[in-house]
């Protein structure tokens, strides 16, 4: 049992700027990018919907949203992550991120992460992990979820 608490499964998430990471359990699928309903109304980090298992998916933008500013490689393919819902906003049951690649497995041993900066308005943590060259960053997908609550983002047009 105490092996549960001292590891966890999770993913790499790549984005332009710094990567994200997240547990395994976050995230419901990975899918080709496309919006069904693109917006030109709301934040710059909110990109509108894209259709996912017969229901409407909220779609972010993370790079701009942490205003981190990196733009994307040349090469870099548009993914959706889908993420599971945490907070139990009615109506919102998953969001989707636009990430920049292809998420990558990862075991991680409580030992081998190092909390290296202060959070912010929608990350937990940025945390280094033993043997990888970035600093990851932990997002707070409770704060996102509200964020799309309070601009009243849920209620797309028709």
């Amino acid at each position: 049992m105490s092996d549960v608490l001292e590891s966890l499964n999770g993913l790499i998430i790549p984005l332009a700027g710094k990567p994200l990471l997240l547990p395994n359990v976050a995230v419901a699928e990975l899918v080709g990018y496309r919006l069904s309903q693109a917006t030109s109304q709301g934040p710059e980090w909110f990109l509108g919907w894209t259709l996912w298992r017969d229901q409407q998916i909220p779609m972010l933008d993370l790079d701009n949203l942490l205003a981190d500013g990196t733009e994307p490689e040349m090469d870099a393919q548009p993914r959706t992550l889908i993420l599971n819902a945490l907070e139990g906003v009615p109506d919102l049951h998953f969001i989707g991120l636009r990430v920049w690649g292809i998420p990558r497995a990862r075991r991680l041993l409580r030992s081998e992460i190092e909390q290296v900066g202060p959070g912010s308005s929608y990350v937990l943590q940025r945390v280094r992990v033993a043997e990888e060259p970035d600093e990851l960053l932990i997002p707070d997908l409770s704060a996102l979820e509200r964020a799309l609550e309070q601009g009243g983002l849920l209620h797309r047009a028709r």
